[in-house]
Parts: structure tokens; sequence; C-alpha cells
């Protein structure tokens, strides 16, 4: 996969510096006659979509894949057919649009999201990059794309989905994102979604800023500031009138998405995030009764003051509302062994590995038994009375 690299910045270097505005496109019969740097453009991401399905960042579901189709074509009805949505396996908070009309949406960015009008105000904005051609016009990012090759650098990202999120980051100019959003937004409004709910969407991605300690992602370092998009579209939603929503339907189609994103996290030690979510009681609601899991997991690694009650809470939760989940048992063995707890630490890791027989970790949890088998005796004879 060394040529995907190479690629991603043919396709950041190969769009020409148009002196003009380029007229945006109006329907799918526009289409069909292309200029030889627009066509060299829209080969490229051909290629670039071909190898992002090959490395298999790209998610097959096909129930969820025709749900983000759907929300696609209510926001741009015209370009039915031209629009292609896929959804990544990545959890940064991204998503990016390519010359040719493929649109992607990170797995990570929709679990942050509460309903449909939020994932639709991202949509919209990314569709409309493609319809006004910005990759067509983009100067900036012959400039941006040292810096881009720069920190591929810097951070060795191996992957092909880890690179596009990069390459978004310095893919248009401040002027193209707020001409997205001027856009995105009037077809958010026309397509009947709650206009309101759009603020809520860059407010999600300020929050996940704030949990995770930073002063501002590297995904925004070519595009307007959070708070300054938040203010703009304060603006642009001062007198708009209601809209759907559709939360009920978002909660559906994306159940087992947001709790894979919740396993991902945990397994990248992104426990802030994993807080910045269920501890929205809002959030938390949706979410089954394992979820408690995830989040009890969080508090024990970030081990603040109090941490370790709170996580303790989570985990007895689970057992009550849903006790045939093995990982909390694990869970609970590992929290009590550490407190001395023996008698409940060998109960709890002893139902895991019955409930879990064929557990990857299987042999780790046999040795903490092992463990306080022997220290069982030793204990006993350090206690008896003389």
């Amino acid at each position: 996969m060394t040529r995907v690299p190479i690629l991603v910045l043919t396709c950041a270097l190969a769009a020409p510096a148009h002196a003009g505005d380029v007229a945006p496109w109006t329907g799918v019969t526009g289409m069909q006659e292309l200029d030889p740097a627009e066509k060299s453009l829209w080969h490229e991401a051909d290629e670039f979509d071909q190898a992002l399905a090959r490395a298999g960042k790209v998610n097959p579901d096909p129930a969820l894949n025709t749900y983000l189709q759907a929300i696609m074509d209510r926001l741009y009805p015209e370009f039915k057919g031209r629009f292609k949505v896929r959804l990544l396996n990545a959890q940064h908070i991204s998503a990016f649009a390519l010359p040719n009309g493929s649109i992607y949406v990170n797995a990570g960015l929709i679990a942050r999201f509460e309903n449909e009008a939020q994932l639709a105000t991202v949509l919209a904005h990314e569709g409309a990059h493609f319809i006004h051609r910005h990759s067509l016009q983009q100067a900036e990012r012959v400039r941006n794309a040292a810096a881009f090759a720069l920190m591929v650098g810097m951070l060795g990202v191996p992957l092909v989905g880890d690179i596009v999120a990069l390459s978004s980051m310095f893919g248009y100019s401040r002027e193209h994102e707020r001409e997205a959003d001027e856009i995105g937004y009037r077809r958010l409004v026309a397509a009947g979604y709650a206009p309101r709910e759009s603020i809520r969407t860059f407010e999600h991605l300020q929050a996940e800023i704030r949990a995770a300690k930073i002063s501002e992602p590297f995904f925004f370092a070519s595009h307007p500031r959070l708070q300054e998009r938040i203010d703009s579209f304060s603006e642009l939603v001062k007198d708009a009138s209601n809209g759907e929503i559709a939360r009920e339907r978002f909660v559906e189609a994306t159940a087992g998405l947001r709790v894979a994103s919740l396993q991902a996290d945990l397994a990248a030690y992104r426990f802030r995030q994993i807080i910045l979510v269920l501890g929205n009681p809002e959030q938390r609601r949706e979410y089954p009764p394992e979820a408690s899991y995830y989040l009890g997991e969080a508090y024990r690694l970030r081990n603040e003051t109090g941490d370790l009650d709170a996580a303790e809470r989570e985990f007895n939760s689970v057992l009550e509302r849903a006790p045939q989940f093995a990982p909390v048992h694990r869970a609970l063995g590992l929290l009590y062994y550490k407190r001395g707890d023996t008698a409940q630490a060998v109960s709890r890791l002893r139902r895991y590995l019955e409930l879990a027989p064929s557990a990857p970790d299987r042999g780790h949890v046999e040795y903490y038994l092992t463990s306080i088998e022997k220290q069982a005796p030793q204990q006993e004879q350090h206690h008896r009375p003389p």
C-alpha cells in the first residue's frame, strides 16, 4: 500500500489554481464532459476509493450505508446516483468529500451525534464541496501539500483511512469551508431538517476537543475555528423555523456502530471521550445496559479521585441489568483483586471464564487465579491466631 500516500499527495497537487470561480454543478446531466484537469482529479479519486476498499477501511454494513445514502439523496435529490456515501472504520471526528462525489464519514464522528439532523449537517456540508467543485478551484492545496507531507511523516501514519483523515485537514481553504457551511445549511433547511441542530453538530466537536485536552484539533488547522462556525450557524438559525430531528431513526440505525465506537475508543485508551459521551444522560439512555461497562473502564483508566468507586458502580449496574455480559465479570474481578478482596475476585474471574471459555485473555485471567490461590494459604497462616 506504499502507493497510497503518493496518490493522496498527487490529488492535492493535481488541483490547478483557477483564477476565477468555477460554475457549480446543477445536476448530473452537466457532468458528461469534463475538462482534462477535472477528469484527472476524478480518476485519482476513483483510484483512491478502490485503495480504501482494498485496505478494508470501508464499513460494508448494507443497512448503515443505505441509511447514510438516503440522507444524502434527501439533501441533494437532483444528484441522486452521483453521490456515493461510505462509512469509514475510523475514530477521527472527520468527514470528507472527494472530487468524484464520494463522501466519507468516519464512524467516530457519527457516534458523537444525537440525531439525524446533526448527521445531515455534516453530509450537506461535504456535498457542497462537490457540487461547487472546490477541488478544482483549490489553489491553497498546492501550498499545503508540503505541510501535509510533513504531517504524515511526523505522525508515521501507515494506513489509508488515517491518511485520508489527514488529507481532509489540508483539503480546503477557509473560504471554501465557509461557503460549504452556508450552502449545506440551505440544503438542510430545504430537506426539512431542524436547522438549530446544526449548531449542536459543531458543539459536539468542540466538546470533544475539550475532553481530549487539546487547544485546537489538527483537523481544523486550515478551517474556520469551531467557535467561529458555531457563531456563524447561530446567526443563520436566528429566524429559522422548526424541522425534523429524527432522533429515533438515527438511534435505531446507528445502535451497533455506536457500541463498536465505544469498544474502539476503549482499545485506544480514549477514556475521556467515553466519559464525554456516556456521561451525558441524554445520550446515555440511547445505549444498551452493557455500555456502563465501557464507562466503568473509562473511569478506571482515568483514575482520578473517586473514579474507582464510580467504576465499581457502573460495573455493578451491568451485573444487575445484563449479568451474562462476560467482560464486566473480568473487570470486577481485577478490581477486587487489586483491592485485596480475593474471594470476590475469584468469584468474578471464574464466572468470566464460564461465560467466555474461548476468551483470548484466558491465560492472563488464569494467571491471576493461580496467583490468588498461592496467596490464600499465606494469608490464612499469617492471620491464624497463636
